[in-house]
C-alpha cells in the first residue's frame, strides 16, 4: 500500500485522521488505516522507529524529496520502501530497515 506525501501529511500523522475524497477511495483509506495501524503497533512494541525519525535519518543519507512510501514485512523484518526524487530529478526506491534506520538498498525506479 503506497502513501503519497502531501502538505497535509504531517497533520494526518499527528491526528491519525483520514478523509476520503470520494466513495471510490473508501477501500484505499481502509487499506491505509490498516497499514497505519500495523506501523503504529510495531512502533509501540519497539520493533520499528517512528516514521518521523526514519525520514530524518533518510534525509541525511539520501538527498532529495520523499514523495511516497510503503511499509511491509520482508524476510522477517519491517521495511519501509521510500520513493525519493533525487537532486537530478530521478526517482529512487530506497529500502530502509524500519527498526534500525539503515538503508538496505537503493535503485532507480
Amino acid at each position: 500500500m503506497w502513501f503519497v506525501l502531501t502538505t497535509g501529511f504531517a497533520v494526518m500523522l499527528a491526528t491519525g485522521s483520514n478523509v476520503a475524497l470520494s466513495s471510490d477511495s473508501e477501500r484505499q483509506w481502509e487499506d491505509d488505516d490498516y497499514t497505519h495501524d500495523r506501523a503504529r503497533r510495531a512502533v509501540d512494541r519497539g520493533k520499528t522507529l517512528p516514521i518521523a525519525e526514519l525520514l530524518k535519518r533518510l534525509k541525511t543519507q539520501v538527498p532529495g524529496e520523499v514523495v511516497g512510501f510503503e511499509f511491509e514485512r520482508e524476510h522477517g523484518k519491517w521495511v519501509y520502501e521510500f520513493k525519493v526524487i533525487n537532486d537530478r530529478g530521478r526517482l529512487l526506491e530506497v529500502y530502509v530497515d524500519a527498526e534500525t534506520g539503515t538503508v538496505l538498498s537503493m535503485e532507480e525506479d
